[in-house]
């Protein structure tokens, strides 16, 4: 028989696994829940009003993100892992506004539409800013208007990615800035001493997902260059469709024969690409790197060179945090603390 004693400290230990899971769904529950509208515009006062009539924050040289599922689906979602990527450029970049811009034909009214657990949170960042971007009006008069009208782009399987690869040169061609994928994570400042910059994804590739181009000058007229080709580089099937683009602009520009020419030898001074280590230390087939803990001293000596870390979500998207420490557990919690404890189960 069991001793009363010993049936009492079994009672004991279940109760305080009990609380201690009922803790962890009460601290899921209420970073899952839902928000005030009145508190969001309360903290940004321009929220989801249309980015053509902001000009508040025109004058200045800002970070943007683009989210384009909105003519695609019904509801849009920003997982922790986007919202990541938000804070941890507002942190690194107290001086810049960071504008995430929510692409849609019609105004974004009803709250139902956008599943974004981590507004709160982010909204509460004085820098980050939520706007409307209305594809009525934002590529009128570029040589993509009719792309972006076109039926046969909603029809693409990649749809999305293909309209963001277009939505981010019309927006450093009118406004200037830096541009940002929602899957990088930034680690440092982004100041450079020259405007308009890239960095290589592969020996022969140049990366879309962090673009640099000054709003007037070279940097305008390099994005107009690439918009008015950008018919030129309408693979159905692949999305690498602005990376081949910028590639074959940048070679072109430089007068290079190859992307390691412009690397090794620069561009005089029209245009910068950084190396690999600096925005994409790993690619589709070693970022799971980044979550494995016996490679852990592996994945902090290539983050120790980087300024962006780019996680390439198609690939690492079902891979998960199971063990501690890993790479993307540590800059996480390093880059984007707040969006990382509220979600640290969701990692």
């Amino acid at each position: 028989m069991i001793s009363h004693n010993r049936t009492r400290y079994f009672r004991y230990v279940f109760c305080a696994v009990l609380l201690f899971f009922l803790f962890r769904l009460i601290r899921h529950l209420r970073s899952k829940g839902t928000y005030d509208p009145a508190d969001i515009i309360r903290e940004d006062p321009g929220f989801l009003q249309s980015y053509d009539t902001s000009e508040e924050l025109h004058g200045y040289s800002s970070i943007y993100f683009i989210e384009t599922s909105a003519p695609f689906k019904r509801i849009i979602t920003i997982e922790p892992r986007q919202a990541c990527a938000i804070e941890s450029a507002a942190r690194a970049n107290p001086r810049k506004n960071v504008i995430v811009l929510f692409a849609s034909w019609n105004e974004i009214t009803d709250p139902g539409q956008v599943r974004f657990p981590d507004l709160p949170t982010l909204v509460r960042l004085p820098n980050v800013h939520f706007r409307w971007l209305n594809l009525e009006h934002f590529a009128h008069g570029t040589p993509v208007e009719q792309v972006i009208r076109s039926d046969k782009l909603y029809q693409r399987p990649n749809g999305a990615e293909y309209l963001s690869e277009i939505l981010r040169l019309v927006l450093l061609y009118r406004y200037g800035g830096i541009y940002l994928d929602l899957d990088v994570v930034t680690l440092k400042k982004l100041e450079f001493y020259n405007p308009n910059f890239f960095g290589a994804e592969t020996p022969r590739l140049v990366g879309s997902s962090v673009i640099g181009l000054e709003r007037r000058g070279y940097g305008q007229s390099f994005a107009e260059t690439c918009l008015s080709n950008f018919k030129y580089f309408d693979n159905q099937s692949n999305v690498r469709n602005g990376s081949f683009l910028l590639t074959y602009q940048i070679v072109q520009a430089c007068e290079k024969l190859s992307l390691e020419e412009v690397v090794n030898g620069g561009c005089g001074g029209l245009l910068e690409v950084y190396t690999q280590s600096f925005f994409h230390p790993f690619d589709e087939t070693n970022v799971n790197i980044m979550f494995d803990p016996g490679q852990f001293e592996e994945a902090k000596r290539r983050i120790s060179k980087a300024m962006i870390v780019h996680m390439l979500h198609r690939t690492s998207r079902e891979m998960r945090i199971e063990s501690k420490p890993t790479g993307y557990q540590m800059i996480a919690q390093t880059y984007c603390p707040s969006v990382y404890e509220e979600n640290s189960d969701d990692f």
